[in-house]
């Protein structure tokens, strides 16, 4: 979804606190009034919200999950298109909405400014919250137009987090009609989980998205991690962390399931371990329709490191046909050294050296 053409027409700021040590809430301090942001203001407010919201590594649709009466969806369908006085009150449910998601005690306390307008080529309606943390030596401050300027108008200033619900239909009934997007810093391409699950999860009422790309990339770490954990000999276990490079790059199947790994590779005795670990990972036994289009980075290139910085890489399909490991247990080992060295078989001549 594109966020150009973002126009902002009203804009409050509450405040939410840090639970008290022990975990009982604090209650926000609800906005009493608009903001009333100068032109300039404006501009740069809404700058800001577009670069984030536009950066693709650090912000993405999400699925709505919850859309009850007091989910975020509906407290947004409800705000949009309200007057001032209505806009301003029933913004304050944002605020104890998050205060509630905030059941950790070490979550911080920050502004939460709630902001609606319209968006895109056709101009639909949006409602949007952003909660930023107090920068570290913070000063108190006396006005909202303060809070706002010192907190995403200035150039140290980072926005933190943003939700965004966008109004696509309002003939469709809750949530069809919505979508729902994210921004989080702590957030990565490669780790979407990396955004806080209590802001867009218990908070925004959304879920991180299951598509293709993000199940094969679930389906390769969660394997990879259930392969290390396994009580084998450590070429069987190479064996087996080849064998799920070669599944998901070199096999050219559309399609990867647990059960088609499983019986392909896996011991017959890990078998049934291996099922129920993807289940409790909530991985679908079904089959999914293969996309690398997130792990192109890791499954480029196959590593195995040793201690003194020794490191032995290459495609995985070199790894399949080229080499060779296997654990030796050698006699008068040095002090502090393993008795157990790698024995490395290259099928191939060295090519050049450095």
């Amino acid at each position: 979804m594109s966020f150009e053409n973002l126009v902002v027409e009203k804009v409050v700021l509450h405040e939410v606190f840090k639970r008290r040590h022990d975990g009982t809430l604090v209650t926000p301090r609800h906005a009493t009034q608009l903001v009333a942001l100068p032109a300039d203001a404006i501009a740069s407010f809404t700058e800001r919200v577009v670069d984030a919201m536009g950066d693709a590594s650090q912000s993405m649709e999400l699925e709505i999950a919850e859309h009850g009466a007091d989910s975020a969806v509906a407290v947004a369908s409800i705000l949009v298109g309200k007057p001032d006085g209505a806009f301003l009150a029933g913004s304050a449910k944002f605020a104890d909405k998050l205060a509630n998601a905030q059941q950790a005690k070490n979550l911080p306390g920050g502004i939460l400014v709630v902001f609606t307008g319209t968006v895109g080529a056709t101009s639909r309606p949006f409602i949007g919250v952003i909660k930023a943390e107090k920068q570290s030596g913070f000063r108190e401050l006396r006005t909202a137009i303060q809070y706002l300027t010192d907190l995403f108008l200035t150039p140290a200033s980072k926005l933190y987090k943003i939700g965004f619900f966008t109004l696509v239909d309002a003939r469709r009934s809750l949530p069809g009609g919505w979508r729902a997007h994210v921004y989080d810093s702590h957030m990565t391409q490669r780790n979407r989980e990396g955004a806080a699950k209590y802001f867009y999860g218990t908070f925004l009422g959304c879920r991180l998205p299951e598509n293709s790309a993000y199940l094969t990339r679930s389906f390769f770490e969660n394997t990879r991690d259930f392969i290390r954990q396994l009580s084998v000999e450590p070429e069987v276990k190479d064996d087996l962390l080849t064998s799920l490079y070669t599944y998901l790059k070199v096999d050219q199947t559309p399609a990867i399931q647990v059960n088609s790994f499983s019986t392909a590779y896996l011991p017959n005795d890990a078998q049934d371990d291996y099922t129920n670990y993807m289940r409790s990972k909530n991985f679908p036994l079904t089959a999914v329709q293969k996309d690398i289009g997130d792990l192109k980075g890791q499954l480029r290139k196959r590593r195995v490191r040793f201690s003194g910085s020794i490191e032995l890489s290459g495609p995985p399909e070199a790894f399949k046909d080229l080499i060779e490991m296997e654990t030796v247990v050698v006699d008068g080992a040095e002090p502090g050294q393993s008795a157990e060295w790698t024995r490395i078989t290259i099928k191939d001549r060295i090519r050049a050296q450095e």
